[in-house]
């Protein structure tokens, strides 16, 4: 019985692992993220609202990204 116990502590503890490491990642700075956001939040215009909040939202290297490929203008 005890190693069906150790078995079932052991896959809790990879699961728990697995879902952290997910978690650490962010996954809002997936490429293209601040384009797409700025583009649903200023909705055509200069909006410095809506730069703030997708920089927060994205983070600041998808900025970077958007900004060297020509998209939303930088803060």
């Amino acid at each position: 019985m005890a190693h069906k116990s150790t078995r079932t502590m052991m896959a809790l503890f990879v699961a728990v692992l697995v879902v952290a490491a997910a978690a650490s990642l962010p996954a809002a700075t997936a490429y293209g993220c601040y384009d797409d956001c700025y583009e649903r939040c200023a909705n055509g215009k200069d909006d410095p609202v809506c730069t703030k909040m997708c920089n927060q939202a994205c983070g600041p290297a998808d900025q970077g990204a958007a900004a060297g490929a020509g998209g939303a203008p930088k803060a």
